[in-house]
């Protein structure tokens, strides 16, 4: 493969953002937010501050040392080998599959960056292979996600976000002023109406982001 100039690898990463965008409903990324409607009302999702983080962390090693001495609980180790050996499930192969996925989309990417802008025809084909291996690489990340879910591991990440996802989420109140949605951490899991659920949808659009 040619050498990647600086500019090729940012005309990469912006594309990928472009696309990453799309996925989220055309969501706004400004100033380390993410800007998203929901039931006719104007929300955002910002990045946390170190205090935020500390005591998300915070939160996920208390639970994790709760969960640890309770009973029935199991690792991540643990619930891969009761997968494999129980059920013929192999995360192992799962994961290889998915690497594969991910790369087959980076060289559509490259491919893609290649082809002059008056080949309409191959670009579409391109994005439609594109659209393809995402839904793909979605699914088997969405299948492993669900596997591992009652791990102890997974348990206590998917705590980290929604503490997260509390303490960042926020709605507009007047044109320039937005407000915390949730007055406490419970509100925010206690809450049916399907908003706590964006917001961490959201909250992890930001945070890859961010990562790039």
């Amino acid at each position: 493969m040619e050498h990647l100039t600086p500019e090729k690898v940012a005309e990469i990463q912006n594309m990928v953002k472009d696309i990453d965008l799309s996925m989220a409903n055309h969501s706004l990324i400004q100033d380390n937010k993410i800007i998203f409607t929901y039931d006719d009302k104007v929300y955002r999702c910002r990045m946390p501050n170190q205090i935020e983080q500390t005591y998300a962390e915070s939160i996920k090693n208390k639970l994790k040392v709760q969960l640890i001495q309770e009973d029935g609980t199991i690792t991540k180790k643990q619930l891969i080998n009761v997968l494999r050996d129980k059920q013929n499930i192999n995360i192992a192969e799962l994961e290889q599959e998915k690497k594969k996925l991910k790369e087959e989309l980076y060289f559509k990417y490259l491919k893609l960056v290649a082809v002059p802008s008056d080949k309409t025809s191959e670009i579409e084909d391109l994005k439609d292979e594109i659209n393809d291996l995402d839904i793909q690489f979605l699914n088997i990340t969405y299948e492993i996600a669900e596997h591992l879910s009652p791990c102890i591991e997974e348990q206590i990440q998917a705590e980290y976000y929604r503490y997260l996802s509390y303490a960042c989420s926020e709605v507009q109140v007047k044109k320039d002023e937005f407000q915390p949605v949730w007055d406490t951490f419970e509100a925010f899991k206690t809450d049916d109406t399907g908003l706590s659920y964006k917001c961490i949808e959201y909250l992890h659009t930001l945070l890859l982001h961010i990562k790039e």
